[in-house]
Formats: structure tokens, sequence, C-alpha cells
């Protein structure tokens, strides 16, 4: 963000009827980066609070947990193969 678009923020600011929507759509830019603004120029230090409306989108990374469950299974069921293999009684012969 350049400080023209800061000043124009902080000028715009100064006008009570407009809301940070309203100026972030007539600068073109998210009311997120206009209320922003405002709190550095209010030297706010307090963190923003995350969007509620923010769609919560898959990130299509595993957890650890996932994976070693997945490997537990994979290893289990072929540890159950293998026993049930040894201990299975062999046929009888005819």
């Amino acid at each position: 963000m350049t400080p023209d678009d800061r000043d124009r923020i902080a000028e715009l600011l100064q006008d009570p009827s407009l809301s940070y929507r309203a100026i972030g759509r007539e600068l073109g830019i998210s009311d997120w980066t206009v209320r922003r603004v405002a709190r550095e120029l209010d030297s706010d230090s307090r963190p923003m609070r995350p969007r509620r409306s923010q769609p919560q989108e898959p990130t299509g990374e595993v957890s650890a947990l996932t994976s070693w469950l997945v490997l537990g299974v994979v290893v289990g069921f072929f540890a159950l193969a293998i026993w049930a293999g040894t201990s299975w009684p062999p046929p009888p012969e005819l």
C-alpha cells in the first residue's frame, strides 16, 4: 500500500457518513484493509480478529495423527494376515 493510498483512506475516514465497506468499495480495496489503516491511525495496537464469514477451505494437508493411524491400520492388517496364515491348520490330506 502506497502512502498516497493511506492518505486517501485517512481523508475518507474523516467523513462520518462513510463506512469502512463504503470506503473500501470506493478505493477498490477490502474493508479489512481500511479497518487496519484506521486502527493504525488511531494508534490501536491490538490485533484484529479474523473474519467470521471466512470460508473454511481444506488445506490439503494430512495431519500427523491421521498419518500414524493409517500406518497403524496397515501394519495391523498385515500382522493379522501373517498371524492368521501361520496359525491356520493345514487342510487334511485325502
